[in-house]
């Protein structure tokens, strides 16, 4: 039996990760379903290229609940949300369901802006 030489390389850093990208999924639905329908959101953005980041969960009245999702992609892909909005839409509790990604980059990550002061004419006479 012959062992090769081990190659020692030292790896510049960890591998480069794509950019994420942002959306806020929401979601109407009847409030008897309600842990239904988050149980489904949540095993349906539990890929590794989905991230939940948030869940928030408002009782308009005693009928209806809106849920409210945070999630960041990797990558510019919006299969995962496709394929969410595809379950769900075959629940006969949901109401009302839209989702809408993020184009600006994280805030976080963005050095802020210094605030310009808009320049007026008021059209007077010279």
């Amino acid at each position: 039996m012959r062992f090769l030489p081990r190659v020692r390389v030292r790896r510049a850093g960890p591998p480069a990760a794509s950019a994420a990208s942002l959306a806020t999924v929401h979601i109407h639905c009847g409030r008897r379903a309600e842990t239904k329908v988050r149980a489904l959101c949540v095993l349906a953005l539990t890929k590794p290229s989905a991230h939940l980041l948030g869940l928030h969960v408002n009782r308009h009245d005693a009928a209806t609940a809106c849920l409210r999702l945070a999630v960041a992609l990797d990558g510019p892909g919006t299969m995962l949300l496709d394929q969410l909005v595809d379950q769900l839409s075959r629940e006969p509790s949901v109401r009302d369901l839209h989702w809408h990604q993020h184009r600006e980059p994280d805030t976080r990550t963005r050095k802020p802006q210094p605030t310009r002061r808009p320049f007026h004419t008021h059209g007077y006479g010279s």
